[in-house]
């Protein structure tokens, strides 16, 4: 999927493990193994770890979820999927419309694997510009107000991430695809 942006051309792909180093750099340190581990389970049909690159550079990543890896806290879950998770965008390049380019992608590609409804969670208070743009482009609360959701996983290098958000789920009405 391409798309023209500033006269750079901003295209939408699977991740691959040369772009650990620019994923890293974009989610911090310290998150090379949450790569690796993104990648494992991209190799699953129910996971997809996308990368946004604009003139080659990989500004952006966005893991699209069918079903949760075993691993994650909430492995059994099945409600709200798929959903976008941890879509990030360099710091450098946002507010030039990258973010919501990239989230047109991973619509289209939910429609195409026939979802009617694309989901994502958003930290209301402490995330507005992300929770904005949702709303911006039509997401709609599946929730009156935030919930506590609690989270936790250990990546492949044993090192266990936890925390506590609080998050409101986020739906959006997907239009059909039409048959080749």
């Amino acid at each position: 999927m391409t798309v023209p942006k500033n006269g750079f051309r901003a295209s939408v792909r699977p991740a691959l493990e040369a772009d650990i180093p620019a994923l890293t750099d974009i989610k911090g340190l310290g998150s090379e193994a949450i790569h690796r581990d993104r990648l494992r389970d991209a190799q699953d049909a129910g996971f997809q770890y996308l990368v946004l690159l604009a003139d080659q550079e990989v500004i952006g990543f966005a893991c699209l979820v069918h079903r949760r890896p075993s691993y994650w806290s909430d492995a059994d879950d099945m409600q709200n999927l798929p959903q976008i998770v941890d879509l990030q965008v360099k710091e450098s390049q946002r507010g030039h419309g990258y973010g919501s380019d990239f989230i047109h992608a991973l619509e289209r590609i939910a429609a195409e694997a026939g979802s009617a409804y694309l989901y994502l969670s958003v930290e209301p208070g402490n995330n507005r510009r992300a929770y904005a743009l949702y709303r911006r482009l039509g997401y709609q609360p599946v929730q009156s107000k935030p919930y506590r959701k609690i989270w936790s996983f250990t990546d492949c290098q044993g090192n266990v991430h936890s925390g506590e958000d609080w998050v409101l789920d986020l739906v959006k009405p997907l239009p059909a695809q039409a048959a080749d």
